[in-house]
């Protein structure tokens, strides 16, 4: 009786172990061999006919990942699948929005920004004059008095 709890015990660390495996493989979109992988000048031109300007060729998630602008001259993100060169996922950035978001920080940086000061409460106060016959004050510079 023992021996077969054991075993069961064994079988169920196994499906579980493949339930938390299966997950962390199935992230790659594209699950094409290396050998049938287009090359990345097949790509480039591609994306020429397409009127597209690249910026960036990259390998991620086994799909070529690229960046660059259409050419309505959008900027985009696009994961292409490595042996047909399709479109697997594509995503635009608008730089609208981008600039939307800009201003709208900086307006909160600007509303928390102390008030200006007026000139002269920036300055320094002058050191008052001492009464005659007494040594001034001084200010010390650099280990220099100043008098």
């Amino acid at each position: 009786m023992k021996k077969s709890w054991n075993t069961f015990g064994v079988c169920l660390l196994a499906v579980s172990l493949a339930g938390i495996v299966a997950p962390a493989l199935a992230d790659d979109d594209c699950d094409v061999p290396v050998e049938r992988w287009q090359t990345r000048d097949a790509v480039s031109q591609m994306a020429r006919q397409k009127g597209w300007d690249l910026k960036r060729i990259k390998i991620d998630d086994g799909c070529y990942e690229v960046r660059g602008q259409d050419a309505g001259g959008r900027a985009f993100k696009a994961k292409l699948d490595p042996e047909t060169l399709e479109i697997v996922e594509i995503r635009y950035r608008d730089h609208k929005d981008r600039e939307r978001r800009r201003d709208h920080d900086r307006g909160e940086l600007r509303d928390t920004a102390p008030a200006a000061s007026t000139p002269a409460a920036s300055t320094p106060a002058a050191p008052a004059a001492a009464p005659e016959g007494k040594p001034s004050a001084g200010i010390s510079v650099g280990g220099a008095r100043i008098e």
